[in-house]
């Protein structure tokens, strides 16, 4: 996102002006989408900022993230690396997520590689001491993760994936329609994804980015049509048929990624899961 049309830039400005009249704001380094070159930054682009200090409860009460402009929206989540993120919806509708951490567990952040996986698609200083530039530039490398995984990871989520199966279709029976939507289009859907990214690894060595992001533009064309199958109202009927879909399509992907890596397939699991949502099917 260029300075011209940077949404963003009077919060900048003010952040980078408080850090350096504040001596317990240590960094405050730009990342995500605002400091990619691909897939830049959009109109619908947040700010995401890492800020290192001595004096987190300043930004958890919230005290100066309202220093940076009129907030409409803020709340606190924990964050990776031990840290918690301030996240606020500013005038405008601009968002900026702060995620907060002390010297130790930035510095622990960046040595555990946590900080790789969140600044490896960019990054840029916005306010920062010699230090933290000098051990940035030392830990975290250009270089995007690929999440390939081993046989014994694979079979693990194979078997996961057909066992819930069976636990979403026997909530189905039971008329529990909440418990068996929130599994089949949220936690089957969490492991379909990564049967789509490994899939798409082994088939294109695509980039398939981190939760889903920008999925239609990486993922092959069956898989995008055959998703279109896999969601569901609330409602008894389309659940079972989007669990069936979202099963063929697992299993489509999985064998053939098997195939691909030389992994064994555990075909016993998707035998017992397929005839147990076929048997059910007549009841429903």
């Amino acid at each position: 996102m260029s300075e011209r049309c940077d949404r963003y830039a009077d919060i900048k400005c003010r952040l980078a002006e408080l850090a350096a009249r504040d001596g317990d704001i240590l960094a405050v380094i730009a990342i995500g989408s605002t400091t990619r070159s691909d897939i830049p930054a959009d109109e619908f682009s947040d700010l995401d900022l890492i800020i290192v200090t001595d004096a987190p409860k300043r930004w958890y009460s919230g005290e100066y993230p309202a220093r940076l402009g009129r907030v409409g929206i803020s709340f606190i989540e924990p964050t990776l690396g031990g840290g918690r993120e301030r996240r606020c919806i500013y005038d405008g509708g601009r968002d900026v997520d702060m995620m907060i951490f002390t010297p130790k567990q930035f510095e622990k952040a960046l040595a555990d590689g946590v900080a790789q996986w969140v600044m490896d698609r960019g990054y840029s200083f916005i306010y920062g001491a010699e230090r933290y530039c000098g051990l940035t530039e030392r830990h975290v490398k250009r270089v995007v993760h690929r999440p390939e995984m081993s046989e014994e990871e694979f079979q693990n989520l194979v078997n996961d994936f057909y066992f819930h199966n069976i636990w979403a279709c026997k909530k189905l029976l039971r008329g529990e329609l909440w418990s068996a939507k929130m599994c089949i289009d949220g936690y089957l859907k969490q492991r379909l994804l990564k049967i789509v990214e490994q899939y798409q690894l082994a088939e294109t060595g695509a980039d398939v980015w981190h939760d889903g992001r920008f999925l239609d533009s990486w993922a092959d064309g069956s898989v995008t049509e055959a998703l279109k199958r896999c969601f569901a109202r609330y409602d008894l009927g389309e659940c079972k048929s989007a669990l069936d879909a979202t099963h063929e399509l697992f299993a489509r992907l999985s064998v053939r990624v098997a195939e691909k890596r030389g992994f064994g397939y555990p075909a016993g699991a998707q035998t017992a899961a397929a005839e147990f949502l076929k048997a059910a099917s007549a009841r429903l």
